[in-house]
């Protein structure tokens, strides 16, 4: 499975709440970034990451928007949205590797 097949799976797993299906994407060995503000948070493996989107609040979702296919890197602007809190546009990139997340980054647009 490629970057954009991967990546769509993803998503429609993620936004119809199957969180742990989304999680099972992931390779064991995954990192994410998360810029927010001037400061960057890294979270390595499956354990952090996972549970970074598992512990989301119910509601979350991330619409991608712009998407471009660049190999085995997905690049796309993401909409994120919270219930009670504001709508949140980022800039994402996502490295696919056989089929699996390896990398994540999610930057504010």
């Amino acid at each position: 499975m490629g970057a954009v097949d991967t990546m769509e799976s993803f998503f429609e797993l993620l936004n119809s709440d199957d969180r742990e299906g989304a999680v099972a994407l992931m390779d064991e060995k995954a990192e994410m970034r998360v810029h927010v503000g001037g400061n960057a948070r890294t979270l390595r493996g499956l354990r952090e990451i996972g549970g970074w989107f598992l512990r989301a609040e119910p509601g979350f979702r991330m619409y991608p928007g712009d998407v471009r296919d660049m190999g085995n890197t997905y690049q796309a602007n993401l909409l994120i949205v919270r219930p009670g809190a504001p709508s949140q546009s980022l800039d994402a990139s996502f490295r696919v590797e056989a089929g699996k997340i390896t990398a994540i980054n999610l930057t504010p647009s």
